[in-house]
Order: C-alpha cells, then sequence, then structure tokens
C-alpha cells in the first residue's frame, strides 16, 4: 500500500491466499537542527582558518582526513582488496573489527557498480565518558554513502551510516559504528547468498537453498509483469530476503510491529527525472512461510508490477488504481473464483457495510484501518475494467492517468488526472464507472 509518498510500498497477508497489500512510506531524512549546528560551526572554523593561512582549524583537518581513509576504504571495496580494508580499521581483531571484515566479504558477493562514501559530516558529540572508552580525540562521523548493483540498478542508491573515529599518532581510524543511527544495509545480512539470472538478483540469508524459490519466482514474475505493461521498465528485479521479520524491518528502518502482517515491500526512492532506478523488494520471510504457493506467486508479481510502473513512470495515480492494477497482474492467470480471492470485501458488502466509492488513500493505512477489503475493492475495480475494455485499455488508463494534464484536470493531481483519462480512454465518467462498479461487487456478493 501507498500512503503519503511513492518511496515505499509493502505487501500484507490477507485472504485465502495471503493476498498482498503494499504499504508506503515517503522521503528521505530531513534535515535537523544538529545538521545546522554542525555546518555553522565548520564555517566557523574555516573563517578563523582565514585569517591563518597556514593553519588547519581541528576539526576540518580531522574531516579530510577521515576523507581519505574512507576514499581507501571504498577503492578497497570496489577491488576486493581486504588488506587494505582491514587498514582503516583500528582494531581488525576487536568486535567491530571482525564484524567490519565479514561486512567486507559480504560486499564482495554483490555485483557492486557504484560504490563510493560522501563528505563526512560531525555528529553528536560522544559523552566524555564513551569518548574516553573509545580512544583518543574520538567523534563520530555522519556519512552518506552511495552504491549501485552492475547490470540491475539504473542509478545509485544512497544510505546513511555513522562511524567513530579515532586519532592513532597522525592517521584516523574507525573503530565502532554503534554511537548513531546507522541503519542496516542488505550486506550487513548474517549468512549472506547472492544469486542472480539474467533478470533477477536474489540477496538474502542463507541457506541457499532456501533462495532458490524466491529467483524462480523473481523470473516468473518479470516475464509476467513485461506481458502485461508495455512501457519499457527495464525486466530487472532485485529481492532483499532477511532472515526474520525483525531484520525485515531493520532493512526499512521501522519498527517489527508495523510489518508483522506485511509479505513483502517495495522500497527505493524516486530520482529527478521522477521515475525510481534502484528499487528493491525487501521480502518478510515468516509472513511469505504463511502462503500458498499460489500466493507467494501473487505477492512477487505484485511487488514487480510496482517496480516495473514505478521505473517507467514519472507521476504517481491514485492508490486504488495503483494497487488495483498490481493485484490484476499478481493474479492473472491463476484463474481464481474472485468472489473467493475478495471474500473480506463481499463479507462486508453483504453486511451493508461495502463502500460507498473508490478506496481513497487513507483506506490503505494499515495505522488506519483494516485494509485487506480495501485491497480487494481496488483488484475488482481494475478487474472490471480489464473486463470491459480489454487490457490493453486498461493500462492505457494507467497511463494517461499519469500523464494527464490540463483542464479539467489539475497538474500534478493524480484524482483529477484520472478523472481526465476515464473519458479520454474509456469514454465515460469516474462517477458512473464507481456506480457500475459498486453494482458489480453486490452482484459478487449475492449471486
Amino acid at each position: 500500500m501507498l500512503t503519503t509518498g511513492r518511496r515505499r510500498r509493502g505487501s500484507l497477508v490477507a485472504g485465502v491466499l495471503g493476498l498482498v497489500v503494499l504499504s508506503g512510506c515517503a522521503g528521505g531524512p530531513a534535515a535537523t537542527a544538529t545538521d545546522t549546528a554542525a555546518g555553522s560551526a565548520t564555517g566557523s572554523a574555516s573563517r578563523q582558518n582565514a585569517a591563518r593561512p597556514d593553519a588547519v582549524a581541528p576539526d576540518v583537518a580531522r574531516e579530510q582526513g577521515l576523507a581519505t581513509l574512507l576514499s581507501a576504504r571504498a577503492a578497497a571495496v570496489r577491488s576486493r582488496d581486504r588488506a587494505r580494508f582491514s587498514a582503516t580499521l583500528d582494531d581488525p581483531r576487536s568486535g567491530f573489527g571482525l564484524r567490519q571484515l565479514e561486512l567486507f566479504d559480504s560486499l564482495a558477493l554483490l555485483p557492486l557498480g557504484t560504490f563510493d562514501y560522501g563528505t563526512p559530516e560531525p555528529a553528536p558529540a560522544l559523552s566524555a565518558e564513551r569518548a574516553s572508552q573509545v580512544g583518543p580525540q574520538a567523534w563520530v562521523a555522519r556519512i552518506r554513502g552511495r552504491y549501485s548493483l552492475k547490470g540491475y540498478d539504473r542509478v545509485p542508491r544512497s544510505y546513511e551510516t555513522y562511524l567513530t573515529v579515532v586519532r592513532r599518532g597522525e592517521a584516523w581510524k574507525l573503530a565502532d559504528d554503534s554511537d548513531g543511527g546507522t541503519q542496516p544495509q542488505l550486506w550487513d545480512l548474517p549468512n549472506l547468498v547472492v544469486l542472480r539470472t539474467a533478470t533477477t538478483l536474489v540477496v538474502g540469508s542463507g541457506p541457499r537453498s532456501r533462495l532458490q524459490e524466491y529467483l524462480r519466482l523473481g523470473d516468473q514474475a518479470v516475464l509476467r509483469v513485461s506481458g502485461v505493461w508495455t512501457r519499457p521498465w527495464g525486466s530487472r528485479l532485485v529481492l532483499v530476503v532477511p532472515p526474520s521479520a525483525e531484520a525485515m524491518a531493520s532493512q526499512l528502518g521501522q519498527q517489527k510491529a508495523s510489518v508483522d502482517q506485511v509479505a513483502a515491500v517495495t522500497d527505493g526512492t524516486i530520482g529527478v527525472d521522477g521515475r525510481a532506478g534502484a528499487d528493491r523488494v525487501v521480502v518478510n520471510p515468516e509472513a511469505f512461510a504463511r502462503l500458498q504457493p499460489s500466493g507467494r506467486r501473487v505477492v512477487i508479481t505484485h511487488e514487480t508490477t510496482h517496480v516495473a510502473i514505478r521505473a517507467s513512470t514519472t507521476r504517481a495515480v491514485p492508490l486504488w488504481l495503483s494497487e488495483g492494477m498490481a493485484d490484476y497482474v499478481g493474479y492473472s492467470g491463476l484463474g481464481l473464483p474472485r468472489a473467493r480471492v475478495a471474500s473480506a470485501l463481499l463479507s462486508r458488502v453483504r453486511s451493508g457495510d461495502g463502500p460507498r466509492a473508490l478506496p481513497a488513500e487513507t483506506d490503505f493505512d494499515p495505522s488506519a484501518t483494516t485494509i485487506a477489503p480495501n485491497y480487494n475493492a481496488a483488484w475488482l475495480a481494475v478487474s472490471l475494467i480489464a473486463d470491459r475494455y480489454g487490457q490493453g485499455r486498461l493500462v492505457r488508463l494507467s497511463l494517461d492517468a499519469e500523464t494527464a494534464t490540463g483542464p479539467p484536470a489539475a497538474p500534478g493531481d493524480p484524482e483529477s488526472n484520472t478523472r481526465a483519462a476515464f473519458r479520454a480512454v474509456l469514454g465515460t465518467s469516474e462517477e458512473t464507472f464507481t456506480r457500475d462498479w459498486l453494482s458489480y461487487l453486490d452482484q459478487l456478493a449475492h449471486p
């Protein structure tokens, strides 16, 4: 389900098949007061420095030293030079050092394209007690790194990490990564295994036999989606499979409670061109294990549909159309009775508590409502369009709803753009279609 943004969508387990519903979360981290204070401190040091051209302010010098160290570290990762990577660590035999060498070994398994670190910035200062524990002149740096997976990502992904740095003679060394808010990345997964085909990359916690099913489902999903979604999208899929629901939540920067019912989430940012270029489908293995085989296929195909649309369009459409399209492709070819799949919704219709309008954005928010019936509703709406007008016009509707501009649509407003697309593509109004859809739900609920 997509909520307020287009950054993240996820699949929840619902219904007899474990039908997937996707949830979303927008945006990257915002600037904080600490950011501003750090910037002011650096600027002040630079102004003081201007009066003494032969001197370098201590905080500037240490940041420059760390930048040099991180450059060597990134080069070691790219060249798979373990000894050079180890040389950036204060003590390779410490707990942190051993974890870092495991991290290096995991990075070496990935088909990395881009891998580098940005300019280090001071993070909140360590307490005096903690600084004395870590080492001389210890401080914490916040670094925004970038990486890409060669053959799968169109653009690099960014991530944020916090590293604790200590002074050793004239050099700076890395001593820890637990003094800030570092979010785990896919290379932090334990017992990392990487499997790949021409279209699908699976990165997950072993054993290998556990991950083979994901690779097969991914390849099938890419073919299935490409058979429906006609706009070129790259036909590449990256599946991340953590060992547990808790590890899945950590990969997403969320609490475990928020993903307990989630089978999979599509995670990534939208680029300056309006498209996603490095999406990840992150799986909840505990929820996934509860699904029937057909439900597993629906989940992966549903998410792959989101990956395809996000990679090939530049504007959001209403969530009912987005999620309904993903379920439409996910269920295509299974031949399952709609009344069975949509039983959660049709029970509400029979009790007189059915929908009165197409689902709104808040109807897909698991913190606000029970969302399974609303995913049923979106799927049946999109399926009805395909029944009446054909799959080709359904895809055109989605594309026109994304691109429509001008009166009476408001540029950037997915709701008004969709109303315009209904008239242009289907020759009817959204209001008329909604009445027909409500009648269709009543027929399904009372055969």
